[in-house]
């Protein structure tokens, strides 16, 4: 079964996208609880994607000089050069302005490590970086912000969910990982729930992403 579903998870992930508009379209009164259930689910898919990383070797990611430089040049010098230029046709509408700013230079860092470890990319160098990435998104937003909308709009947001989703969605589900694959190499328990929760990961995208779209 589990090997079904690693086999055929893009077409799962797309199914589960459109039965998430179908329920969010025709059942606009669930919205409530299904937001309630958004950082539950993705907080357990993130358990499971930083479970499947060594934990003890992401310390070598942060030694990875030109790696993190390649990282941030990225992220905060490439990325809001191009949002500048996508984002001047909008540049009037200052609240659609604001919300396509957020999502394309402060974007979520989980989701980058999720999907480039399902993609057998850098996952554990990307994880060693995150506490910088979310940091440097925390203090370059503002700057972005203010260059890109106006200082008076800067003033008016409130920077509290950030520190929350740090915490909620990484330093949790990453406390979480590391005691488990800690109890794995030491008892059958651990390492018997290690393979249930690693089993699960096709499970909680699917989930994930028919919660989020709905």
């Amino acid at each position: 079964m589990i090997a079904w579903l690693e086999k055929h998870q893009i077409w799962l992930y797309l199914a589960a996208l459109a039965c998430g508009a179908v329920v969010g379209l025709g059942m606009p009164a669930a919205a409530p609880a299904l937001e309630v259930a958004i950082n539950p689910v993705l907080g357990l898919l993130l358990y499971a994607a930083f479970l499947a990383v060594p934990l003890n070797r992401i310390g070598q990611g942060l030694r990875d000089l030109r790696f993190l430089g390649v990282l941030f040049a990225l992220n905060f010098v490439l990325v809001p050069l191009v949002v500048w230029g996508l984002t001047r046709f909008i540049a009037a509408d200052h609240v659609l302005l604001v919300g396509v700013l957020f999502v394309l230079l402060a974007p979520c860092i989980d989701y980058v490590i999720v999907f480039s470890h399902l993609a057998g990319g850098a996952s554990e160098r990307l994880l060693s970086a995150t506490p910088l990435l979310m940091l440097g998104q925390m203090v370059a937003l503002p700057l972005y912000l203010w260059l890109f909308v106006g200082t008076e709009f800067v003033r008016s947001v409130d920077f509290a969910p950030f520190v929350e989703a740090f915490v909620l969605l990484i330093v949790l589900p990453l406390l979480a990982a590391g005691l488990t694959q800690f109890a794995a190499a030491r008892t059958a328990w651990g390492r018997k729930l290690e393979a249930i929760v690693s089993a699960a990961m096709v499970p909680l995208m699917i989930a994930t992403l028919a919660i989020i779209v709905a």
